[in-house]
């Protein structure tokens, strides 16, 4: 499960290369917000368990993740903060406030 997810990270990487290099830019911060994947991680108490996050984003201590927002409210980057409680995880939920076919 690691190795599909170290794929999709480089994959993800290359595509913001390639558009950063065809618009002449840097960019200012990089951010991967991987959800709806399952991980091998280590709890607090040094358990190795698989952490899913459906709705939810990494949010261990230091990591930028992003919160977006609904097709009518603005999205976040936010920091973690390793709550242990919390698996690390944030909720990425934004909830769909308008209709898609509008």
């Amino acid at each position: 499960m690691n190795l599909a997810g170290d794929y999709a990270s480089a994959n993800h990487h290359e595509i913001h290369n390639k558009i950063a290099e065809a618009l002449n830019v840097a960019p200012a911060m990089r951010i991967e917000n991987h959800h709806n994947f399952a991980w091998k991680e280590r709890l607090a108490d040094g358990t190795e368990v698989m952490v899913h996050r459906k709705g939810a984003t990494p949010a261990g201590e230091g990591v930028l993740g992003i919160i977006p927002g609904s097709m009518s409210t603005p999205g976040f980057v936010v920091r973690g903060k390793g709550e242990a409680s919390s698996i690390q995880s944030a909720s990425h939920g934004a909830g769909q406030v308008m209709s898609k076919s509008l």
